[in-house]
């Protein structure tokens, strides 16, 4: 490897030409390394802001959790296997999306009056029953199938500690903090209100569900969990917070832009003057 250094050097000091080649290859390579880590970076905050767009839209939807993207430096591999600019971060490759967290911090209360809808107050979720497995949710907007069954706004049964939940119809339906349900001051079952201990297994499904992706962490009894009756928690999406994100992005973005319109129109324009000269 040395010695092809050395002969590189060798010939370029006998062969002009060779060394403004050599200049001009160069230059092409850094100008297209610096495009292509500003395309990344574009195309970076683009789905960033695709994230804050639908945080946005969903801040009346109730019980969403909104999600925060965030960002990961490639570096690229040298011709050994090895990472090339690892020591030093200027040498990446670029930055990319390394995927989205989703934040499930308590959303705020809005007082209803309705007797089927619920809200968690701690850490928790209702479960809910999805045709090929459980499901779980904050949206605690339930409602009555013909059948009696509560269900929530899919028409999936809600869960209690021994099934699905039926109510009877008619009567004045009740629910304790500790989940347990009444009708007619009669219990009927108890909400299945449950918890994990690693949020990060849990992926969104749609529809404000979330559902388990291990298959080794399994979801335990809620402890500080307290059911509210007539109120709904709404969105922990932050109208002013994800504008003032949105607005942040579009100034990453429009940098990138001007990142990119400066290199092709001044260093192509360079090396495009210097070809005659290259002979």
């Amino acid at each position: 490897m040395g010695n092809n250094k050395y002969r590189m050097a060798h010939n370029m000091l006998n062969n002009p030409s060779d060394a403004k080649q050599f200049v001009y290859r160069r230059g092409i390579s850094k100008m297209i390394k610096g495009i292509y880590q500003a395309a990344a970076g574009l195309l970076a905050e683009s789905k960033a802001h695709e994230v804050r767009a639908n945080n946005l839209a969903n801040v009346s939807t109730v019980g969403y959790k909104k999600d925060t993207p965030f960002f990961k430096l490639l570096v690229a591999a040298d011709g050994n296997g090895g990472v090339d600019g690892a020591k030093d971060p200027q040498d990446a490759s670029c930055v990319s999306i390394g995927g989205t967290a989703i934040d499930f911090s308590q959303g705020g209360l809005r007082h209803t009056g309705n007797p089927l809808d619920l809200t968690i107050e701690g850490s928790g979720f209702f479960a809910v029953q999805m045709p090929n497995q459980e499901a779980y949710t904050r949206a605690g907007n339930f409602r009555l199938s013909p059948e009696g069954k509560l269900t929530d706004q899919s028409g999936y049964p809600v869960l209690g500690l021994q099934g699905e939940l039926v109510i009877p119809a008619g009567g004045v339906v009740e629910i304790d903090s500790n989940g347990e349900v009444f009708v007619d001051r009669a219990s009927v079952g108890s909400l299945k209100i449950v918890d994990f201990e690693d949020k990060s297994v849990l992926r969104k499904a749609g529809n404000n569900l979330f559902v388990n992706e291990s298959s080794v962490a399994s979801p335990i009894a809620a402890k500080s969990a307290e059911v509210n009756q007539g109120f709904l928690e709404m969105s922990n999406s932050n109208v002013i917070e994800e504008m003032v994100s949105m607005i942040d992005g579009m100034r990453h973005f429009e940098s990138h832009q001007k990142a990119i319109q400066s290199m092709l129109s001044d260093s192509i324009g360079k090396m495009i003057s210097t070809l005659p000269h290259l002979q």
